[in-house]
């Protein structure tokens, strides 16, 4: 019986790591300061012109899935003459935006957006753990109130 119990655990975990194979959307949610609102398109459309509106912007995209609704771009220093060149992380001045999107209703999505700087690199806490939300006034988050506007612009609200 219970070799038969670890062996049933066991398959449990196999097909919930299968399930998460591949995908590149994080299991963590985004920070409850993000911006939100609900955009009238679905949500792998809004992920293809956010793709858009963060490359206008300078930004490289580190991962992104319209099918899973996430879209994650690289670490930039807002402050360099090279900004694709990040000498420290821990900076204020290097920001990473990231847009999470689902499903709401017959072809809305909700939209939650962050901009994040990390406030330590203390190697004793997860990464994520270590990211806040750039602060009001803050040139991340003037950029990423105008890719918010962009895309309620050309979508509108649902």
């Amino acid at each position: 019986m219970l070799l038969r119990m670890h062996i049933y655990v066991a398959t449990l975990a196999l097909l919930a790591a299968a399930c998460r194979a591949g995908g590149v959307r994080p299991f963590f949610a985004p920070l409850p300061n993000a911006l939100v609102d609900t955009i009238r398109t679905e949500p792998d459309i809004l992920i293809r012109e956010l793709s858009d509106l963060v490359e206008d912007e300078g930004f490289r995209i580190r991962s992104s899935s319209p099918e899973e609704g996430y879209l994650e771009t690289d670490w930039r220093d807002l402050g360099a003459a090279n900004p694709a060149v990040v000498q420290q992380l821990s900076s204020h001045r290097v920001i990473r935006l990231r847009f999470f999107t689902d499903p709401v209703g017959a072809e809305g999505a909700r939209l939650a957006a962050e901009a994040v700087f990390r406030r330590t690199l203390d190697p004793s806490l997860p990464a994520r753990e270590a990211e806040v939300m750039v602060p009001p006034g803050h040139a991340g988050e003037e950029i990423l109130n105008r890719i918010f506007d962009a895309v309620i612009e050309r979508f509108g609200h649902y």
